[in-house]
């Protein structure tokens, strides 16, 4: 099962591209069928999604197809009324019913979610997770009067950042955790892409060097050029390459 989260289109390379790189990686690797979908968080992404790859060749015809979920076309209220706790941080970019608008769907789920049998504990972060949800598609100021901030505070995610040091309040904990989140997404994505492709020994001697690359699209280009990089030692010259440049 491979699962493609998106918060909007991919443009750099079309979605059906990236998952023909994919499937064909993880054929090579496993030798077992893969089955993609691609998750479009945001309601104007994946509208021209066709869900397949086509190569039209003759005679070297290919066909690829995937799933395209799109979240704004799933019934929200089914996710709520079924109680269903790991997707109910998802449910505010769902399709609310026809009679609500915005504001008090988010509210709903909210009410909802606080209702959900969590460890007192745990809820901060829970509710914390459905607010980096909703920035995808909501006002933060209508995040911040709906959700708690009290609650918000106690998360993991603003918590951390408070002891680094940084006070700008709740808005820019959320901001500077999505974009934490992003970058170690990546930088595991592409170790891990390497230890697929050329075995462990080696791969996590890289990961440092990862780290030390701030700019996002820097690591979202790496990433791509490891799907299709020939050997470690070549993608270990690209990071000295950018280190390089980045010295002053």
């Amino acid at each position: 099962m491979h699962l493609e989260l998106q918060t909007h289109d991919s443009i750099d390379i079309p979605m059906p591209r990236r998952i023909a790189g994919y499937v064909g990686l993880g054929i090579r690797t496993f030798g077992m069928p893969i089955y993609s979908h691609v998750i479009y968080f945001h309601p104007n992404a994946g509208l021209n999604d066709p869900g397949e790859y086509v190569q039209d060749e003759q005679a070297y015809e290919t066909t690829i197809k995937y799933k395209v979920i799109r979240l704004c076309e799933i019934e929200g209220q089914d996710i709520l009324d079924e109680r269903l706790k790991g997707l109910i941080p998802f449910a505010p970019l769902m399709r609310p019913p026809a009679e609500m608008d915005s504001k008090e769907w988010l509210r709903h789920c909210v009410e909802v979610a606080e209702t959900i049998a969590i460890d007192a504990a745990d809820k901060p972060n829970y509710l914390a997770s459905m607010a980096i949800l909703c920035n995808v598609i909501f006002n933060f100021d209508d995040i911040r009067e709906i959700i708690p901030e009290e609650i918000l505070m106690q998360s993991e995610v603003v918590q951390y950042f408070k002891e680094q040091g940084i006070q700008q309040g709740i808005q820019q904990g959320i901001q500077q955790g999505i974009q934490q989140g992003a970058r170690e997404s990546i930088i595991e994505g592409i170790l891990e892409l390497l230890a697929f492709k050329f075995s462990d020994r080696g791969v996590q001697d890289l990961k440092p060097m990862l780290e030390n690359i701030e700019n996002l699209q820097r690591l979202k280009e790496l990433r791509r050029e490891a799907l299709g990089v020939d050997s470690l030692e070549i993608f270990r010259q690209m990071l000295l390459e950018n280190e390089n440049r980045s010295d002053p």
